[in-house]
């Protein structure tokens, strides 16, 4: 039995919002944003799954590139409601059992997944096979096996779609940061001790760009990468991601599920930059590159 999201019906205004969908190609090819009072007032997470079905095959024929359907997709989550550890193992789950897709509400990372598994899907339930691919190393669907740290778990365990492109972007703006994941720690904070039995902490480096460097980096980007927020807090290197957005006319936004603002917002990047170079515990930043020639892993249900 699949978990798939209880959306509200909104059969009367989806014609519109698929005349919005069908505009939201730009004629370069590229997706640029659109204004939110262009939108209709039903948005994807109060639609129902035949209606994101529609939605899909629209996007399907009119977006061209994985990079134009990310900001299409994320396009219609602005607004999202924002609702931390959103997703889990589903009904069945032995340690967290949210369910296994829900577009109804997100946290930073359960936004990203989901845009990347529709944005790389024909159907539903296409995107809902290919979010657990995601969500978990091999598709093995158990709380022992999912890509719980960002940049230990989750950006290797999906090379076959994400690429790390923080050094060939940043050159030698690089620095190096190394930190211990406790993954047993870690299971046990949430409940789950028996989760990660055997498993010893993993000391790993990672390179980063420094904060300063943010806005001059930004330019060299195609748009649609997710930028990783890196701490300087022990146990941990991601403290938040989201999507780096780019307009038909240069301009840049980070899209984002917002603890602050509780729900999907675009945060022009000059105020991200102002915003984290305040914080003394924010280190810099990764730039992951989602690949257009991507392959589908073999999973295992």
């Amino acid at each position: 039995m699949k978990n798939y999201p209880a959306l509200s019906a909104c059969p009367t205004l989806f014609a519109a919002f698929l005349l919005t969908v069908l505009t939201l190609e730009s004629p370069m090819g590229s997706t640029s944003s659109v204004s939110q009072e262009t939108l209709p007032p039903e948005k994807l997470y109060r639609l129902t799954v035949p209606q994101v079905e529609e939605v899909m095959a629209s996007l399907a024929r009119t977006c061209g590139t994985t990079a134009a359907r990310i900001a299409a997709y994320s396009q219609l989550a602005l607004g999202t409601p924002y609702a931390a550890d959103s997703l889990g193992e589903g009904a069945g789950g032995t340690c967290d059992r949210d369910p296994l897709m829900d577009l109804s509400r997100v946290d930073c990372v359960t936004f990203c997944e989901q845009i990347l598994a529709l944005a790389i899907s024909r159907g539903y339930e296409e995107a809902f096979q290919n979010l657990q691919k995601i969500r978990y190393q091999h598709g093995i669907i158990n709380f022992a096996t999912r890509n719980h740290f960002v940049m230990a778990d989750w950006v290797p365990n999906n090379q076959w779609l994400l690429k790390n492109i923080t050094e060939e972007t940043g050159g030698p703006l690089c620095k190096d940061m190394v930190k211990t994941i406790n993954r047993r720690d870690f299971a046990a904070s949430r409940g789950c001790p028996d989760a990660a039995d055997g498993t010893q902490p993993q000391r790993m480096s990672i390179s980063y760009i420094p904060t300063r460097h943010l806005l001059m980096t930004a330019e060299k980007l195609k748009g649609s990468e997710i930028l990783v927020l890196i701490t300087t807090r022990e146990g941990i290197f991601a403290s938040h991601l989201g999507f780096i957005i780019k307009d038909t006319v240069g301009g840049m936004c980070f899209r984002h599920a917002s603890l602050i603002n509780r729900k999907v917002i675009d945060e022009p990047l000059e105020h991200l930059f102002r915003r984290i170079q305040s914080d003394r515990q924010m280190a810099g930043f990764v730039l992951i590159a989602v690949r257009e020639d991507h392959s589908f892993p073999n999973a295992t249900r």
